[in-house]
């Protein structure tokens, strides 16, 4: 089988590491694969053919079996010169978020409506589209053929030997001191992510601190959060750091406390490192795990949040377990190369 993936850039973010992964086991199992993108962003290395190509470029499809993309840009590029005619090449896209609640955060409520309503549009010359869950599978079903509607759940593949340096290790223990609670998390800073909710809860606890790791637009309006609530010794800023789940080893426990969340590839990471994880209640967040196996708490009840985190230390043995037992057992890297390799066999054999 030869597979074609298109994606936006090389970036390490996101769905681009969701690509990284599928690229790297389907290579592993003998594969062969290719990879296309458009900017100049070059952060990930593939161990396949990398090809930069441009909009008005074209691509020979038939050279493949499958053609996956992912992302707005990558099935727009298949909606302009994918054949009319019958082909055996078959094409896949998978949907990385919940598309209008992620654009509405992203680009306000009307400019978001349109981009939203043009990506489902370039959607519909996909032979199969992927959402990442049997929740978002349904959000999608609202607006696109429930017949070319399926899902995968993501996984991560950790290299567990990978270390922090000497220095960040002295700066991480300084920070958390030697009685302290320390919370960690790591994401793009956006409204979207909720950071600001457990800024907020560390008024009520005290004996927690709370490491943020990540860059984004509103890393000052966090600074200035925690500066308002006198909490500012006790949040931590490091910054983009690559292969964050190095940071996983110094944490008491993980959180992702997202108003929107297409698939948490961090909350896998913490499950595998086997941390208890404080989530918020998105439907995404309840399918993938269940009470017994992260904390979570209500978006719409501002007290929830302090409660959970405590709930986290509380019952962190268990929590732990549940979460690392049900990583292994669904989210594992076998199962994510074994489901995408399930639809492209079936799409192949239509």
């Amino acid at each position: 089988m030869r597979v074609l993936f298109i994606v936006p850039s090389l970036k390490n973010a996101g769905p681009v590491i969701v690509v990284y992964d599928l690229v790297h086991l389907l290579i592993k199992r003998g594969y062969k694969c290719c990879v296309c993108y458009f900017d100049k962003v070059e952060e990930l290395s593939f161990n396949c053919d990398v090809v930069q190509i441009s909009m008005r470029q074209k691509i020979n499809f038939s050279d493949y079996d499958i053609v996956h993309t992912h992302g707005y840009r990558p099935q727009l590029y298949v909606f302009l010169h994918k054949s009319w005619n019958k082909s055996s090449t078959r094409f896949v896209t998978t949907m990385h978020n919940y598309l209008f609640s992620d654009f509405g955060y992203t680009y306000g409520k009307i400019r978001g409506l349109i981009y939203g309503t043009l990506y489902l549009l370039v959607n519909l010359r996909a032979d199969k589209i992927v959402a990442l869950s049997k929740d978002a599978q349904h959000y999608y079903s609202k607006f696109l053929p429930s017949c070319k509607l399926t899902y995968a759940y993501n996984t991560r593949v950790c290299d567990f030997s990978k270390k922090i340096s000497t220095e960040e290790e002295r700066e991480l223990l300084a920070f958390r001191g030697e009685s302290a609670q320390l919370v960690g998390t790591s994401c793009a800073l956006s409204p979207r992510k909720g950071l600001d909710l457990i800024i907020q809860a560390l008024q009520e606890l005290p004996q927690t601190k709370f490491c943020i790791i990540g860059d984004g637009k509103i890393k000052n309006d966090l600074i200035q959060l925690s500066v308002n609530l006198n909490v500012s010794d006790r949040v931590l800023f490091l910054g983009y750091k690559n292969d964050a789940y190095k940071y996983l080893p110094y944490f008491d426990a993980y959180t992702i406390p997202s108003h929107s969340e297409g698939f948490p590839l961090a909350m896998l990471e913490a499950a595998a490192y086997g941390k208890p994880i404080i989530a918020s209640n998105l439907s995404v967040f309840k399918e993938i795990f269940t009470d017994d196996e992260i904390s979570i708490f209500d978006l719409n009840d501002e007290k929830s949040v302090p409660n959970a985190i405590e709930r986290a230390f509380l019952e962190k043995e268990k929590l732990s377990r549940n979460a690392k037992l049900k990583y292994e057992n669904v989210y594992s890297p076998d199962h994510f190369v074994g489901r995408y390799l399930a639809i492209y066999t079936k799409l192949l054999l239509e």
